[in-house]
């Protein structure tokens, strides 16, 4: 049947609101619509009015309008479904039949009316920025309330409860009051954002070529391929088979895919590697579909797994044989415990592959929690676990459903060296029971189990081979972005005929060629220090202390017992420690996000229980792991403006802070993009630069290096290195021991919310069986060199070390 492109046409009403269903991104509207609005209607729904006497003045009825306007359809259900929702809360009878309709109208009747009214429309976006727009919203809004108040009226004097007389007029004035005065500024705030990120209905509207394809989605199809969806045939090719693919998001200059070919074999293992943009990440994402059909852009060439289009089936659909692991792992998550996230896609997946009975359900979860490490936790809010745990969570969410391909963006970034090593054995065992894995990394020492890898350069196959021969080529890797193999650098150069890539294998190619560690002079003292390991903590005027602090979250998880640490001003330290070990409690605590459930937080002599969140901002700055969960602001100059501001400063040292912490972190003008338009490296940047702009003391990363290529790992650092140069303490919480090693001068060691090693980095290291003992490993370097009686810590140090017996 065709679709009416009228928008007054009942059939186009049927279409648009039934498509709503069909799309889970508009499906999440819904829900997130009918949340919000339930949640601000119901303590009027239980007889709190905003003014006393008048119950039916409700600031939440703004929302329907606003949302109608911003996503259609989905605000229509949205606003019935939480009126119901609300209604559950005081009032619900017959009458919340009504009331779900008259609701509904009014989150879908703004979207009819908008734009289709002859002289009354201004032909611009919905949004309130000229007399013209105000116009057409005000009269959008009389319209929509009038239908809204008539049809609730209506419904409730039929039931004899209220004559519409005195109902319908109250609700008629009170959307019209709280739409006029809340919807121009919500609308400001809101609808650029929305037309960023590509969330209007506009932009979600399925176009009815293809299942769930974006209508800004153009895909350039080979004219002599006459198959129709559904029909795809399975041919004699790779099970992966990647052509001529090409792909340019919207509004980007330049493809980030350029007739890119690629083709993987059933139950091989590929690992894809690069700078940052050189896209691995779009490459994953087309291999299950969500590139083109959830994400905007000019899309040619084919994507095909097991013989079937990617473009041609509904990714929900295409699920259960490619499951994919995102960057951003933490989007995954939905359930409210750990065994529910297993069980969610088993039970609402594709039906094909479902479990026949619940205890088959059962086995195949309790099985994935052994495969990840999360048995015992089956019962734990996914949000109370540490980073590591939350990316095991959702591997076993994918590995779960036992699809015939596993497709991982960078799975190896929040876990510890034991969490990495866990997953490495994970995948070698999937791999041996015939699993096709496809793993975008940036570490070239995580790709050496694979069979594969692809080194992707301005979006095609600049390389592939096996891990064994980039080993032999550290300048290959070098101009790709990628950190070469630590101890191949140290013997590059001496003119032998293999490089290592273990420890053991470094040992043998020492013994075969008569080489030793002897470190010169100009180095200084590198034997070990197993005694500082352990030593006291280091003792200083200014800089922060804990004493005796506990820490206990809700529910009774501890996460520090009796943590006591004293730092210097202008240390360099590094936070060393397994997943769920106490680093990220530990940090919180020192900016007062956190306050001890026992002892004391000093810094610079003041207590965090005791001190204004002012005072400890323009103290300590905390740089998450995440800087999308600290950006917020529409552009980089508001983010970076923002402690400043609140801090009370004038607007002229306001803007010379600004000025002085976007050169610091090299986004010199850069001050009016939008930070969410930025590389995961730049946005980390900005983070920085919001912090640094409340000029703090003490500077806090935690994990630095997170999402970042080599190249923007190296100039973060240098960058960070570059601050304790100029006087700032650093905390550095991470999981890279290379990056401890190279920058840090000072390690602390936690284990299960205790301190259990304290001292200079070297010596630290020093100690194997200690950095073991917290579930780490001593840096592959220091292992080697170790033989000798030496702990090393970098390539040069190594390079100037290594002679002949």
């Amino acid at each position: 049947m065709k679709v009416p492109s009228s928008s007054w046409h009942p059939l186009r009403w049927v279409y648009d609101l039934s498509q709503v269903w069909r799309d889970t991104r508009q499906i999440v509207l819904v829900a997130q619509i009918a949340a919000i609005y339930a949640a601000i209607l119901i303590p009027f729904k239980v007889g709190i009015p905003l003014i006393p006497g008048f119950a039916e003045l409700r600031p939440a009825n703004a929302i329907p309008i606003v949302a109608s306007l911003l996503f259609g359809p989905a605000a229509a259900w949205g606003a019935g479904i939480g009126n119901m929702i609300a209604d559950c809360f005081g009032t619900l009878g017959p009458a919340s039949l009504f009331g779900f309709f008259g609701n509904f109208l009014l989150g879908y009747v703004p979207y009819l009316l908008w734009g289709n009214m002859g002289p009354l429309s201004s032909g611009e976006e919905p949004i309130v920025k000229s007399w013209r727009q105000g116009l057409e919203f005000v009269v959008v809004c009389l319209v929509a309330s009038c239908i809204c108040a008539a049809t609730i009226g209506w419904g409730v004097e039929l039931l004899g409860l209220l004559p519409f007389v005195l109902l319908a007029p109250l609700i008629f004035f009170n959307n019209v009051i709280m739409g006029l005065l809340l919807g121009p500024p919500l609308l400001l705030f809101l609808y650029p954002r929305v037309k960023r990120w590509g969330l209007r209905y506009v932009d979600l509207r399925s176009s009815g070529k293809f299942p769930g394809l974006r209508s800004d989605t153009q895909i350039l199809a080979d004219p002599s391929d006459q198959q129709t969806f559904g029909q795809e045939a399975i041919r004699d090719e790779p099970f992966i088979s990647v052509r001529d693919l090409t792909f340019r998001y919207k509004d980007a200059e330049r493809p980030v895919l350029s007739q890119l070919s690629l083709e993987i074999n059933q139950g091989e293992s590929v690992v894809l590697m690069g700078r940052s943009g050189s896209g691995k990440s779009t490459l994953c994402y087309a291999m299950n579909g969500l590139i083109p059909q959830f994400v905007a852009g000019q899309f040619s060439g084919s994507v095909k797994v097991d013989g079937k289009d990617s473009t041609r089936r509904h990714v929900w659909e295409q699920a259960g044989t490619v499951g994919m692991v995102f960057q951003d792992f933490e989007t995954q998550l939905i359930s409210t415990n750990v065994e529910r996230e297993l069980r969610y896609p088993l039970e609402n997946g594709d039906p094909s592959l479902r479990p026949q009975d619940p205890e088959t359900m059962t086995r195949r979860i309790q099985g994935t929690l052994r495969l990840v490490g999360l048995t015992g936790l089956e019962q734990r809010d996914p949000l109370t676990l540490s980073g590591g745990q939350r990316q095991r969570l959702v591997v076993g969410s994918v590995l779960v459903q036992e699809p015939a391909v596993v497709v991982m963006d960078q799975p190896m970034t929040d876990l510890d060296p034991a969490g990495r090593k866990r997953l490495i054995q994970l995948l070698h065992r999937l791999r041996r029971e015939g699993m096709t894995l496809v793993l975008a990394e940036h570490d070239s020492e995580e790709a050496l189990w694979a069979d594969r890898i692809c080194l992707l350069d301005q979006g095609k196959v600049a390389w592939a081979g096996p891990p064994r021969d980039l080993l032999g080529q550290p300048a290959l890797a070098t101009k790709y972005g990628i950190r070469p193999f630590p101890l191949a650098q140290c013997f590059s150069g001496l003119d032998l005929p293999t490089l290592p890539a273990t420890v053991e294998e470094a040992w043998q190619l020492a013994d075969e060629h008569g080489l030793r560690v002897d470190p010169p002079p100009e180095l200084g003292p590198v034997q070990s220090h197993q005694k500082e390991s352990k030593g006291s903590p280091l003792q200083g005027t200014s800089g922060f202390r804990l004493e005796q602090v506990s820490f206990v979250y809700e529910g009774g998880l501890q996460a520090l017992k009796n943590f006591s640490v004293s730092v210097s001003e202008g240390e360099f330290v590094a936070v060393l420690g397994e997943n769920g070990s106490g680093k990220s409690t530990f940090a919180k605590l020192l900016n007062g996000l956190l306050l001890p459930t026992e002892g004391r937080v000093l810094v610079e002599e003041l207590d965090t229980k005791t001190a204004s969140m002012s005072q400890l901002a323009s103290l300590v700055g905390h740089v998450f792991q995440n800087p999308d969960h600290q950006i917020f602001a529409e552009t980089v100059w508001n983010e970076v403006a923002f402690g400043p501001q609140n801090m009370g400063c004038p607007p002229e040292e306001c803007q010379q802070r600004v000025a002085a912490a976007l050169e610091a972190v090299g986004l010199c003008g850069a001050g009016e993009q939008d930070p969410f338009s930025l590389t995961k490296g730049e946005r980390q940047r900005v983070a920085v630069a919001s912090v640094l702009a409340a000029r703090p003391r003490i500077l806090i990363f935690d994990e630095p290096t997170t999402g970042l290529d080599a190249e923007e790992s190296r100039r973060m650092m240098e960058m960070i290195k570059q601050f304790n140069r100029q006087g700032h303490t650093i905390i550095m919480i991470t999981h890279t021991m290379w990056l401890a090693a190279e920058y840090a001068t000072r390690c602390l060691l936690m284990k299960d919310g205790q301190l259990i090693g304290d001292g200079p980095t070297r010596g630290i290291f020093s100690d194997s069986a200690l950095v073991e003992s917290a579930s780490l490993e001593v840096p592959a370097l220091s292992r080697f060199t170790q033989r000798w009686g030496h702990t090393l810590l970098t390539v040069e140090e190594v390079r100037a070390s290594l002679k002949r017996s």
